[in-house]
């Protein structure tokens, strides 16, 4: 008899760390927070605002020292950041 998996449904260590939420973006204001979700959610990457939920029934009250947080899953951390700071355009040539 082989063994089996004693929780089919689990996940590995490695998908568990991709899943991991990353901040990736500290924004002064819970508008510009929700913009940046709104813009990655546009590219397909599942964002987060930390403590949604709370900053909206404190509103400005309490943003917190170093802002409010935007996080994303780790795998998509790359990806978010080029969205949310696009380089120099690469098309553009100065003469």
């Amino acid at each position: 008899m082989e063994p089996t998996n004693p929780n089919p449904g689990a996940i590995s260590d490695d998908e568990e760390a991709s899943s991991t939420p990353t901040t990736i973006s500290h924004c002064s204001t819970l508008n510009e927070a929700q913009m940046a979700v709104s813009l990655l959610s546009s590219f397909g990457i599942e964002a987060r605002i930390e403590g949604e939920n709370y900053l909206r029934m404190l509103g400005s009250m309490v943003a917190g020292s170093d802002g409010i947080r935007v996080q994303v899953r780790q795998a998509d951390v790359e990806a978010a950041l080029e969205i949310l700071n696009p380089g120099p355009e690469s098309d553009f040539d100065e003469k």
